[in-house]
């Protein structure tokens, strides 16, 4: 187990109290016995883990190093002495649980106890402790919950983080924190429970509640301190009218003005450069189909952003255009302001920073096989650039040191965004992990409730079965490397069927069932590539090598083509795939994103989001999409991927408010209706619906909300 960085970590579960540098538990002045350190080592894992479950196997590999011949005998023996210790001194509570499938956990949740020396002028007195608790006080945590960072690295995080805090509890998810350059407050964006986004206001001086900014009817995030301290500059996005707007918010009158646009179905980043100007912002311009950064010259103005707006501000793209094969998001200037860091977008699972020098251009490469990268700031030295992106679709911490050009891992949760505090080697984040399964809503019955098919401690998703093969296939991480997987529709005869070691996406079973198209990470280069596996013989073949960024394929009626969506670096467009020849042909000219077959020659498909659906004639022969035409508009059908048909049936989902509306189309007659009704978030939208007609099923991925605070973190030498 490792070492809390915290020190001499104290719990109080229940009645008892859990140290875990001594190693001790007590009741009171009572030492209870347990007889050996793996049974400690049992205790801390639950305790550390918590709310969590801990399965038989992440015991093994934590509480006996990997050694499964150590069987189920040893872990039952330590889970009865640990319930029998607790049941001596607090016989009325149910301190561990089971649940098959799942494994343990703790029913009693553990509250940290903080030490607080009460001596004012700093000598050394002996150390008090309390429970620190309540929404207003930053809450100190243990480093030891963030280590699950270390089972997806494979290797121990360095102690480079210390003093981590919590400075918001709030119900709902709070997000994107940045301080202040006096550091007396800290901004950030709240989404509260079945409300949109909205920016928030915190002191960082004393524990008042926080001051609620904007208040609008659209979502507003992602705040960034104008130089001067005297306001914010946002994001904005209507949905009503399918607009993005960056604005200026004067923190003393709440006036608001519009700085610039942005684009609406683009994750929206900006930083601004210590000077006060340029803002940077990265957003899809005119005539140019990739994402880049724009600087926003915000003195090219005679116009304060304080007054009624801004007009004629000149913008330069500091990104390649259509001609590179990229897309810019994320940046951050340096707080000497000669340099931005950039996260650059290559497909789907390549993303990597490059370093641009402002005056002279030249960029320099500093990661390489990262992924969905969110968050990106510099150390105080701007010698270091703290990041996180996804591996096994969990969120990961990691620090590139621009010296020596070795990337380390933090022990620190999953990051959403994170900010530096001016002027020191502190940090802000936005922290939480987002888990998801394969759920089903039964059509058939009376109530279309969601049903989980698959759940478990690791993430499963863009599942498809096969009547023909009577198997599911889907992504899961359980093996910590997304691959596919194998089972009966019940989830049990569980297999691995692929070894890769990195990603794996959207699977889809051909009509016979005897092969499996998906994308794979390219560990040779920079993209993804389309590959088939033989289900009899596990054989993998790559398809085509052309291409470095394919999506969603899908088998020919025949099973004789794939189809799939490849980008060219200026946007996408839907090729076949002949498997005996081995080449790609062009369909058409539209961006094609995902296509089903309807039977007879006929398909549908969605070109982007918010373009509605389309049906077409396709013809193999040329090939060809014929009689291309529009059956449901934008404004009724928005979805890129979270859609399914079969027959005459077409399932799909649209926002509604507070919930996510699973529709119903029927093709004979043209009538849309409702199905059911999900949480909002609850549906991945990049997951997959997909129907199976022996069960009047729909499998889609599903996404379990959580709780997402904003922490603080010292950063070490």
């Amino acid at each position: 187990m490792g070492e809390p960085v915290t020190g001499k970590a104290e719990y109080e579960i229940g009645c008892v109290r859990v140290n875990l540098e001594e190693q001790s538990v007590s009741h009171g002045e009572q030492r209870l016995e347990l007889s050996q350190k793996k049974y400690f080592d049992v205790l801390q894992c639950l305790v550390e883990q918590y709310p969590n479950w801990v399965t038989r196997e992440q015991l093994i590999d934590l509480v006996w190093a990997g050694n499964h011949f150590v069987g189920d005998k040893a872990i039952n023996n330590a889970i009865w002495h640990i319930r029998k210790a607790l049941a001596e001194v607090d016989p009325d509570v149910q301190y561990v649980v089971t649940k098959r499938g799942h494994g343990y956990r703790l029913a009693v949740e553990p509250v940290l106890r903080v030490p607080e020396v009460s001596d004012a002028k700093g000598g050394n007195q002996p150390a008090k402790w309390r429970l620190r608790l309540g929404l207003g006080a930053a809450m100190l945590i243990p480093l030891a919950w963030f280590t699950v960072q270390s089972l997806w690295l494979g290797t121990a995080p360095e102690k480079r983080v210390s003093s981590i805090a919590r400075l918001t509890n709030y119900p709902g998810s709070e997000f994107t924190p940045v301080v202040d350059p006096e550091r007396n407050w800290v901004a950030f964006t709240w989404a509260r429970p079945n409300q949109n986004p909205d920016i928030y206001l915190r002191s960082l001086k004393t524990e008042a509640a926080p001051k609620q900014l904007t208040f609008s009817e659209q979502s507003e995030y992602g705040p960034v301190w104008a130089a001067d301290g005297k306001g914010l500059y946002y994001i904005e996005r209507d949905k009503s009218l399918h607009a993005c707007a960056v604005k200026y918010l004067d923190l003393a009158t709440l006036t608001r003005t519009e700085i610039t646009d942005c684009f609406y179905n683009l994750n929206t980043h900006l930083a601004i450069h210590p000077s006060g100007s340029p803002l940077a912002v990265n957003k899809i311009g005119p005539g140019i189909q990739n994402s880049g950064v724009y600087l926003v010259d915000l003195h090219d103005s005679d116009i304060s952003p304080a007054e009624t707006g801004i007009r004629g501000v000149r913008e330069t793209r500091l990104s390649c255009g259509d001609e590179c094969r990229y897309e810019d998001r994320d940046m951050a200037f340096s707080n000497d302001g000669t340099r931005i860091a950039l996260t650059r977008r290559t497909d789907l699972l390549s993303e990597n920073i490059y370093l641009r020098d402002l005056a002279t251009g030249e960029e320099q490469q500093l990661t390489s096989g990262e992924s969905d990268i969110k968050g990106l700031a510099w150390s105080r030295g701007d010698d270091r650039i703290v990041y996180a992106s996804e591996v096994a679709r969990k969120r990961v911490t990691r620090m590139v040191n621009l010296q020596t050009g070795n990337i380390e891992p933090l022990a620190l949760p999953g990051i959403s965004s994170i900010n530096p505090v001016p002027g020191t080697d502190t940090f802000v984040f936005g922290a939480g992990n987002t888990d998801t399964f394969i759920s089903y809503l039964d059509l058939g019955g009376d109530l279309k409730a969601a049903i989980p098919l698959l759940q478990a401690n690791f993430d499963q998703g863009n599942a498809h079965y096969s009547p023909r093969q009577r198997k599911l296939v889907y992504c899961s991480n359980e093996s910590g490397a997304m691959e596919l997987w194998v089972s009966d529709l019940d989830g049990s005869k569980r297999e691995r069927l692929t070894n890769f070691k990195s990603e794996v996406k959207m699977p889809r079973w051909s009509n016979n069932g005897d092969r499996i198209a998906f994308i794979a990470a390219d560990p040779a280069a920079a993209g993804n590539q389309l590959m088939v596996i033989d289900f009899a013989t596990r054989e993998v073949r790559k398809v085509e090598p052309k291409h470095h960024d394919y999506r969603r394929p899908v088998w020919s009626e025949d099973d004789s083509y794939l189809y799939a969506a490849v980008s060219d670096g200026h946007g996408y467009q839907t090729y076949q795939f002949n498997l005996g020849a081995g080449e790609g042909l062009p369909v058409a000219d539209m961006p094609v994103l995902k296509l089903r077959h309807i039977g007879n020659g006929e398909v549908l498909f969605s070109r982007a989001a918010g373009s509605g659906l389309w049906r077409a004639a396709l013809d193999t022969g040329v090939p060809e999409l014929k009689n291309i035409r529009q059956i449901l508009p934008e404004d009724q059908f928005s979805p890129l991927y979270n859609w399914d048909a079969y027959k005459d049936q077409v399932y799909f989902h649209v926002n509604a408010g507070i919930h996510s509306k699973v529709m119903k189309l029927d093709l004979s007659s043209g009538e849309v209706s409702g199905v059911a009704l999900l949480p909002r978030g609850a549906l991945d939208k990049y997951g997959e619906f997909s129907y199976i007609p022996e069960k009047d099923w729909l499998l889609f991925t599903q996404m379990e909300p959580y709780q997402s605070d904003i922490y603080q973190f010292q950063l070490n030498d």
